[in-house]
């Protein structure tokens, strides 16, 4: 465990550092002063909201009681601005009136992810009210900008998207293609995995408003957050070996999933959001809990270094970013960015991971090949009255073989390499590796090469 712990400290101070790094900077945003009033029976009109006492909205991270709330926005810097752009970067708000004298002001949407509302300002006023219906999470991140510096940066995001997004294809073609080629299940699971978190960043993002048909749109949450609880306890099981390991712990594993999933699906009857931060709460911690198990069997399997490093930055920045936003915590502002970083860092441990467990695969198979041929040696040897095809046969008889583990067992006897028994057999170099690591299991090589040894040494003792 102390061996862990520098590393462990690196982590925690590259978090830090990478969310330091993704702050956005506002030099180039104009100030303003923001205030807000919950009206989640829908009650007030612009004329009454004018005479309510609002609240400074100091944390955009309101909460999670989903519904109506206005905004009262006082532009402080009072220059000459033809058209001015509100950015408000979250996708699930359904829909924003803008108010100024009393009058509802028309608006261009710059942007199809989440609004960006190009307002055209002639007229010189400096206040507005903003009534707004938020669906999911109450998170109101208002940027107040000059029409050409946001389109800077406008395009300067898409393009990041685009290379991010382009990795994370990359990423999900290797590991699809090793699936295939190596028939390891592992391989799948963790491009399900890929799938469930980068859709719910896209979800994050706005980018599904774009994908999906919006009569799904609503439940775009209740769609895919769901998957990510779900297809990463199957990676963690499947490359953490825990039913080895710690063949308990599904246990709890499973009746988290359980509650979790059936907190999601509470949010379709009651369109409460409160359930969907729950359940997005209780999934971090199900996350949490296979890291925590990665932890503690680290001594005894060699890949779980790599799921613990691998997932702490994406896990602690997704917990960051997620959980404040949900119930509005005020805390150290975690950018979305920031956890797209700590994707990536995964997905590049990753795929050295993979890497590295083909490089193990080929030895081990390696080692298979080499006891499966030691002990059809010592078989033969002790069962001298039959011959060896006889022997062989009756092996193959015994333990269940198909007849392609059996055309492959016959081959390795006679010394062939794995290159030559796949062009004989004429199939691929890894199915070869898969068909040894089949007879080497059916076949028990180590217990019986044991057995073998005790009882020849009986019969011809020194």
């Amino acid at each position: 465990m102390r061996k862990i712990i520098k590393p462990t400290l690196l982590i925690i101070l590259l978090f830090f550092f990478v969310s330091c790094i993704f702050q956005e900077n506002n030099s180039n945003n104009l100030k303003f002063s923001i205030s807000y009033f919950k009206d989640l029976q829908e009650a007030e009109t612009i004329h009454s909201i004018t005479n309510k006492k609002m609240l400074v909205l100091e944390n955009p991270k309101i909460g999670f009681q989903n519904g109506i709330y206005w905004f009262k926005i006082n532009l402080l810097d009072k220059k000459d601005y033809k058209t001015i752009i509100f950015d408000i970067k979250e996708s699930t708000i359904a829909d924003i009136i803008v108010y100024r004298n009393f009058e509802i002001i028309p608006y261009s949407n710059i942007e199809e992810t989440h609004f960006s509302l190009a307002i055209d300002n002639h007229k010189k006023e400096f206040t507005y009210y903003f009534k707004v219906h938020f669906k999911n999470q109450v998170h109101f991140p208002l940027k107040i900008k000059e029409f050409k510096r946001s389109q800077l940066k406008e395009k300067y995001a898409f393009f990041t998207n685009g290379i991010y997004y382009g990795f994370v294809l990359m990423v999900l073609i290797v590991n699809v293609f090793f699936f295939f080629s190596l028939k390891d299940k592992t391989f799948l699971y963790y491009c399900l995995f890929l799938i469930a978190i980068n859709l719910s960043i896209s979800d994050y993002e706005g980018l599904l408003k774009v994908i999906i048909p919006s009569s799904l749109l609503k439940y775009s949450t209740v769609l895919t957050h769901p998957l990510i609880p779900i297809f990463g306890a199957l990676f963690a099981n499947r490359f953490l070996n825990l039913a080895y390991f710690l063949p308990k712990s599904n246990r709890i594993g499973l009746v988290l999933l359980f509650i979790a999933v059936l907190t999601f699906f509470l949010f379709i009857p009651t369109h409460k959001y409160v359930f969907i931060a729950i359940a997005n709460t209780i999934s971090l911690f199900i996350l949490f809990y296979y890291w925590v198990l990665a932890v503690i069997i680290l001594k005894k399997h060699q890949f779980a270094i790599f799921f613990v490093f691998g997932y702490s930055l994406i896990l602690f920045s997704a917990i960051f970013f997620v959980v404040p936003v949900d119930l509005g915590f005020k805390t150290q502002n975690i950018s979305l960015n920031t956890v797209k970083f700590g994707a990536i860092f995964e997905m590049l441990i990753l795929t050295y991971a993979i890497t590295y467990r083909i490089k193990m695969l080929h030895k081990e198979n390696e080692k298979f090949k080499e006891e499966i041929k030691e002990y059809l040696t010592k078989i033969n040897a002790f069962k001298s009255n039959n011959s060896e095809e006889t022997n062989i046969e009756s092996l193959i008889r015994e333990n269940n073989l198909s007849d392609r583990e059996a055309d492959v067992l016959l081959l390795i006897f006679k010394g062939y390499t794995n290159q030559r028994i796949g062009d004989e057999l004429f199939i691929t170099l890894n199915t070869v590796k898969y068909h040894i690591r089949n007879i080497y299991q059916k076949l028990n090589i180590n217990t019986k090469n044991e057995a073998i040894d005790i009882v020849a040494k009986i019969k011809n003792p020194k």
